[in-house]
């Protein structure tokens, strides 16, 4: 059988990681912070070439999406008030300015004079990052310009750059008897687009009299939704506890554990733990996933005091929820899981979070849903063990095995891994559905107050599963980054998060029983550099 053909980098670093995973952590620390400098220089990776002696714009609050939105909004004015015609394409947040090829000098012109022009920046030749206003005519002779904003926090760390760009396209114009790849003729004055753009190859003229009459010039403005982009909102869903609360402590005191076999890790601190992750979860929603419809956080009647009111974020006591009040009070996660599609006035599509999960990086909606509806899942590397009498385990593993054994005895079918720790999609129908086929199963894991060895993890885990078989889920992948706070590798993990800046998602994780406390300053170090503007959920005066 042939060799699958892979370029001279993708060996090279295939090599280097088998390599790197035979030396000891503390030599494995220094090759991968070499790796971290170097290859995105090696790579083209403009972001790291923005950076150097940047003359970034300080800001305090940040929306990388309406970044983008705002850019665009901001060079068509430039354009249009110098009068320079354009098509505006957009397609999932990336936004392409096609302009006339023959017009290019006039979009740039037009460009330097607006009273903005300070504030724009462009990859000329080279992938070298120019001020729009001061870059030599040489530098931008491409037909592609991405054009963005340098934008940092008040600590410096950068938070727009060419990652974030609006594509400007010089696109070529037919003269007459220009023949048409998929069979006759351009009609004369057809723009043909430099590069794909997922929305048109060509517009032609009577296409591109309709934009100039927009006002922000987009192509086909009322056309509807795409089919492949989501078009419904998409709530998120939190759930929080603080487990230093004297008034939280003293209710848990008050009730026996022992009514069933505990899950290993059912009475351990690690898992009440409060670092403030669901403060810098929110900023990293805030920054990246700013499309979310609403926020709905479950708590015990809890509330960070650092929280403000806003009106994208309700707080929901866990009385508002679950259909039993005697099952309450609660301290497994599993049983509050079981009652989140109860929240009233929840979204019929909604992402579940942990407080300890976060948005590395810009992601839009269909990293999690497809367009059609269904909801996307992402299957763990981690294999559910086969023991039949298995030791102590976490409760996670456990609600993993007793999963599958549902599985087996009710559709027949059987599985093998657990799911990923990133926001879990779900359908709020679909939930209510399984609940309703198989209410003892929900009435048996929301009356579990602690983690036990009969527990499921409707949420998590289990849930997915259900909408697979009922072809309302499938697989797909997502780039994240898992951190066990007690591992040797944590802050390599961290280093290689902050210079990377290259996961969908990442979660960390304090899974207990360490030999050693974690030593929990270099997580929030970490989190406070990752994350370091407010979201519009925190007090002013309370921001860390």
């Amino acid at each position: 059988m042939q060799r699958p053909h892979r370029s001279l980098r993708v060996r090279l670093q295939r090599r280097v990681t088998v390599v790197g995973g035979q030396l000891p952590p503390s030599a494995r620390r220094v090759v991968r912070r070499v790796a971290d400098r170097v290859e995105p220089l090696v790579a083209g990776g403009a972001e790291a070439a923005a950076v150097k002696g940047s003359q970034a714009e300080v800001v305090t609050s940040f929306d990388a999406w309406q970044t983008v939105a705002d850019l665009a909004s901001a060079l068509t004015e430039a354009l249009v008030a110098d009068g320079v015609e354009l098509a505006r394409l957009e397609r999932g947040g990336i936004v392409t300015l096609a302009v006339a090829r023959e017009k290019r000098e006039a979009a740039l012109a037009a460009l330097r004079k607006s009273h903005q022009a300070a504030q724009w920046w462009a990859l000329g030749g080279g992938n070298r990052t120019v001020r729009l206003a001061e870059a030599p005519p040489a530098s931008l002779k491409a037909d592609i310009l991405p054009v963005f904003r340098l934008l940092a926090a008040p600590d410096g760390t950068v938070l727009s750059g060419p990652g974030l760009a609006v594509q400007l396209q010089f696109w070529r114009t037919t003269g007459s008897h220009t023949p048409r790849p998929d069979g006759g003729m351009f009609p004369k004055g057809t723009r043909i687009a430099p590069l794909r753009n997922g929305v048109a190859p060509y517009i032609v003229p009577e296409q591109w009299r309709e934009a100039q009459q927009q006002p922000e010039r987009r192509l086909r403005a009322d056309a509807p939704p795409h089919l492949l982009l989501v078009a419904e909102p998409i709530d998120v869903v939190y759930t929080w506890v603080d487990g230093s609360d004297p008034a939280w402590l003293e209710r848990r005191a008050g009730m026996d554990p022992k009514g069933g076999k505990l899950a290993a890790d059912a009475l351990d601190p690690a898992r009440t733990t409060n670092r403030d992750e669901l403060r810098y979860s929110l900023r990293s929603l805030a920054m990246n996933a700013s499309w979310v419809n609403h926020i709905w956080l479950v708590t015990d009647g809890q509330v960070p005091s650092w929280l403000a009111e806003h009106p994208k974020l309700t707080v929901v006591r866990h009385e508002e929820i679950f259909t039993d009040p005697s099952a309450l009070p609660t301290f497994n996660s599993h049983a509050i899981e079981s009652q989140l599609h109860h929240i009233d006035g929840l979204a019929e599509h909604f992402l579940y979070l942990n407080d300890d999960f976060f948005f590395g990086r810009p992601v839009r909606p269909e990293l999690f849903f497809h367009g059609n509806g269904i909801a996307k899942f992402s299957l763990s590397p981690i294999a559910i063990d086969r023991e039949a009498e298995p030791g102590p385990m976490n409760g996670a593993m456990l609600a993993a095995r007793k999963g599958r054994e549902f599985l087996e005895q009710t559709l027949g079918r059987t599985v093998t891994h657990r799911m990923q720790h990133v926001p879990h999609a779900h359908h709020r129908s679909t939930l209510a559905e399984f609940e309703a086929r198989h209410p003892d199963l929900f009435h048996q894991v929301a009356h579990s107050r602690f983690r036990n060895t009969a527990d499921l993890s409707i949420a998590s885990d289990l849930g997915h599963w259900y909408a697979y078989s009922r072809g309302r889920a499938v697989p797909a992948k997502v780039a994240f980054r898992y951190v066990d706070l007690g591992s040797p590798l944590a802050t390599e993990y961290f280093e290689n998060l902050l210079t990377r800046r290259d996961q969908d998602c990442f979660c960390v994780n304090d899974v207990g029983g360490y030999a050693s406390p974690v030593d929990d300053s270099p997580v929030i170090e970490f989190l406070r550099h990752y994350f370091p503007v407010p979201s519009p959920f925190e007090h002013p005066e309370a921001a860390a």
